[in-house]
């Protein structure tokens, strides 16, 4: 303010200063721009010619180009001086010494002793434009514009910031290449608004100011109340700085940090949203009051399913208002809205609709009033989150409580820990409909404690730990006396202790067990404790390990029978095995489904006996021992009987005849119980059996025959058999060739003692034989009294054969053959064929060989066959005709 005094004091000085050849010009007006300048006077009054310009108070600018001022414009009484110079007015600056040359309007003579400051008209700065308000720390500003160094410095730039220390101007003015119109000033720290003095008299002053405060941030210490702002033009100066939160003037705060960092002490803010602040430094406000946000903080959010949707439960700070009860927040978890149901300071919560789509990682944003949510722990929401808050065991089946536990399609559980080899997959469990429990069969584990990993589309819950009750199972049945029960142990106290010592109640009798031991096949422990003598099933027992007592039951083996025996004469039957019990009340015995327990005799624990009955026929034994079926049936095999001999009048034939024998069982392949039937003491041949008949061929032609039956080596019924009488059916014709007489005989009940020849008249020739007994003997021929007929029938080869022959040759065509049979004795008038051929018509061809009709009874036009035991016709069926009748007689 002196300075402005001083030169005004200099400018009025000057207005009365003498010794001026011209007389002081009085300017009119100053008209100018940034590309010229007039300035206007009365045209009979004296005007300005050119300028001087001085480059301090005692030195004009000696590079300054010439100029002048055109003055010969006159318009209405006014004249006008256009400045006029060789260079541009970016070259135009001086001090305020510099000097004006005036002339008067009548005379030449230029006056150039007057100072352009002490004429009140001259060009002040144009188009004055700053690069930017300087900063309270100070800085370098660029100013533009035209006129600025006209009359001041040119180095310097007074101001009021300090009035003693101008601003420095930064470049050489002499430098013809130097623009004054660009100009660098240099400004010291300071603050507030101020004046420059361009043209140094303090007359027009321009109004300027550092720049206004700035806020880059906030930091917020709620716990030691401070809030401390960062930004720039705070200047140093505590006493001029006002801070405003919401309107309220803050008293309590210091410059931390000079220019840049302001500290505000004992503020807490406790409510959400957004705070206005304002900062003013000596007098210069901040441009516009910054916002600051004291955001909800979320620390931590709950997941609900996409499928369903829910309540999303948000926790952290500042999550509901205190003071304004009426700011609500608005909600997003990722694109979704989420209506806010309730919250206190701490905790909110919202609903969340179904997201069909899903997603993870999704971003919070609890927003008050534009002020955005910050998780410091950068929390974030993702759907189907599983989590287990508990977990339960009872009667076999886990469940466990939780949120989000999906379906089986989507979630897995997998149990580990001690005891589990490998992890143990859960395939099937069932999950309710709000997601919030599940259940699941728990497979048998080694021991007691396990972990349980759910998971749900590849995100894993909380790990929990669940302990089982002690289980156990019975895996063998006991004898029903002596027996051992082994006990399969689940869900133990692992490791298992020597000292534990587990016991056993059964019929309240307790007995130990043996101390449990890991068996490698199974991989679970396992104990065998004694159990009392008993029978059934389903019988309650009480194991108890480390006091822990668990009922179960067990039911002893099956009945089951290993052999059976018979009493001599096969009256009663011993079946021996096992677990039969000692009652007959508590057992069942079944053959064939017929109940036979009222025979039971007598009963152990490893064998009963049974009367055995008549009627009793082979078959299944089934047995039941206080309910207690047996496994695998016994087939019993009764052994024959044998009624008896039942030949017809106790007659057989001769030759290799059979003998029939009537019984029961007579079937049976047990060599134990095998029918044998003896002729005469030896064996004989089975022609035919069943399980009631017993057909056997005697190997001995003796008569009488003494016929033994037995069952293994009990002997059975026995009788005496004589022989039928023999019958001849028929007789061939004798063929007779050269050196070879034969013919075959046939009949029933041949004996193998018989002697044969042929009479003719010139002598009688013996005849050698060969019996040949029939290979399917039929009683019924014998008993069948045939009439001789001249039909021809054929019979099988049910029918003996005699075939005889004789080295000799006759030349008679007919004879008598002489036959004994045994005691019997037979005659038959023959026919003798000679035979030309080599070797005897095959019967294949249709040839008929004729033979000798029978007399006495025979049976008439029957066709048999023989074996020929002579030569080649050995084993060979030969057929006859029957052409004669015989004629027999008997001894």
């Amino acid at each position: 303010m002196k300075q402005k005094i001083i030169l005004l004091i200099l400018f009025l000085i000057s207005i009365f200063e003498l010794g001026h050849s011209v007389y002081r010009p009085t300017p009119h007006d100053i008209i100018y721009d940034d590309k010229s300048f007039t300035i206007t006077f009365s045209y009979d009054f004296p005007y300005y010619t050119r300028l001087i310009m001085y480059q301090n108070k005692t030195t004009p600018r000696s590079e300054m180009a010439p100029n002048y001022f055109n003055c010969s414009l006159i318009i209405d009484d006014t004249r006008h001086c256009v400045f006029h110079s060789d260079e541009p007015l970016s070259r135009l600056w001086g001090t305020v010494y510099n000097r004006v040359c005036v002339r008067d309007v009548l005379s030449p003579v230029e006056d150039c002793s007057y100072k352009i400051s002490a004429l009140s008209k001259f060009p002040l700065p144009y188009n004055l434009k700053y690069s930017k308000k300087p900063r309270t720390s100070g800085e370098d500003i660029v100013i533009t514009g035209t006129y600025l160094r006209f009359m001041g410095g040119p180095n310097s730039l007074l101001n009021t910031v300090d009035e003693f220390t101008p601003f420095v101007v930064k470049g050489n003015f002499s430098d013809p290449s130097f623009d004054c119109n660009n100009i660098t000033v240099t400004f010291p720290p300071g603050s507030g608004n101020f004046e420059m003095l361009y043209e140094e008299s303090g007359i027009y002053p321009n109004y300027f100011s550092y720049e206004s405060p700035k806020i880059s941030n906030i930091v917020s210490d709620s716990l030691k109340q401070i809030i401390t702002i960062n930004g720039d033009n705070f200047f140093t100066d505590k006493d001029l700085i006002l801070v405003s939160f919401d309107g309220i003037n803050q008293t309590n705060l210091f410059i931390s940090v000079n220019h840049t960092q302001i500290q505000v002490n004992d503020f807490n803010r406790v409510d959400p949203g957004p705070m206005s602040i304002n900062i003013t430094v000596n007098g210069v406000s901040i441009e516009e009051n910054y916002i600051h946000c004291f955001p909800a903080i979320i620390t931590s959010i709950s997941s609900v399913s996409n499928h369903l949707g829910g309540i999303v439960t948000i926790k952290g700070e500042k999550l509901s208002p205190t003071l304004n009860p009426s700011l609500t927040p608005s909600i997003t978890i990722g694109d979704k809205q989420c209506t806010l149901l309730k919250s206190t300071t701490t905790e909110l919560e919202c609903q969340l609709d179904p997201n069909e789509y899903g997603g993870k990682n999704l971003l919070i944003d609890v927003n008050f009033s534009g002020c955005n949510s910050k998780s410091p722990n950068g929390v974030s929401f993702t759907y189907n989150i599983p989590t287990l808050s508990s977990g339960s065991y009872s009667n076999g089946f886990v469940t466990l409580i939780g949120t989000n536990l999906g379906t089986n399609e989507e979630s897995s559980i997998q149990l580990y820990g001690n005891g589990i080899k490998d992890t143990i997959n859960i395939g099937q469990f069932n999950v309710s409909s709000d997601e919030k429990s599940l259940t699941f069969k728990l497979p048998l584990l080694r021991c007691r404690s396990f972990n349980i990993n759910f998971t749900r589309s590849n995100i894993s819950s909380n790990t929990l730990s669940i302990s089982a009750s002690l289980s156990i199972n019975a895996i063998n049945r006991p004898t029903v006396s002596n027996g051992t029960l082994n006990i399969e142990i689940y869900y133990i106290d692992c490791p298992v202790s020597s000292s534990s010592v587990p016991s056993i109640t059964v019929y309240n009798s307790t007995s130990q067990c043996s101390i449990p031991s890991l068996q490698p096949s199974s991989g679970y422990y396992e104990t065998t404790c004694p159990t009392p003598y008993g029978t059934g099933i389903n019988k309650q027992f009480i194991f108890k390990l480390n006091s822990e007592p668990v009922s179960n039951e067990f039911s002893y083996e099956p009945p089951k029978v290993d052999n059976r025996t018979f009493s001599e004469g096969h009256i009663n039957i011993t079946f021996h095995g096992n677990n039969f019990g000692n009652s007959t009340s508590l057992i069942q015995v079944y053959l064939n489904g017929s109940d036979i327990s009222s025979e039971i005799l007598e009963i152990k624990d490893n064998q009963f006996t049974i009367k055995r009955l008549n009627s009793y026929e082979n078959g299944q034994i089934n047995i039941t021992v206080d309910g207690i079926n047996m496994e695998s049936l016994f087939y019993l095999t009764l052994p024959p009987i044998i009624y008896g001999i039942i030949n017809k009048d106790n007659k057989t034939l001769a030759c290799r005849g059979l003998i029939t024998v009537s019984g029961k069982n007579l079937l049976t392949s047990d060599d134990e119980f095998k029918v044998k039937v003896l002729v005469n003491n030896k064996n004989t041949t089975v022609f035919d059996q069943d399980e009631k008949i017993l057909t056997v061929r005697a190997e001995s032609n003796e008569s009488p025959l003494f016929v033994s039956t037995f069952i293994g080596d009990d002997l059975g019924p026995n009788a005496i058999l004589t022989h039928l009488q023999p019958i001849i059916t028929v007789v061939q014709h004798i063929k007779n060739k050269k050196n070879d007489i034969s013919t075959s005989v046939g009949g029933i009940s041949f004996s193998d003692i018989f002697k044969a020849n042929l009479a003719v008249k010139s002598e009688n020739v013996s005849l050698s034989c060969n019996l040949q007994c029939s290979s399917s003997p039929n009683e019924t021929l014998y008993d069948s009294n045939p009439k001789l007929s001249s039909n021809e029938t054929d019979i099988t080869n049910s029918t003996d054969c005699l075939s005889c022959h004789s080295n000799s040759y006759v030349d008679d065509t007919s004879g008598i053959l002489y036959l004994q049979i045994g005691s019997t004795s037979f005659h038959y008038d023959v026919i003798i064929e000679k035979i030309e051929l080599s070797s005897p018509p095959s019967a294949s061809n249709g040839d008929e060989i004729k033979s000798s009709k029978l007399s006495g009874g025979a049976i008439a036009g029957i066709t048999i066959g023989c074996v020929a035991a002579v030569g080649a016709l050995v084993g060979c069926v030969v057929y006859f005709k029957l052409i004669t009748r015989a004629k027999n007689s008997f001894k």
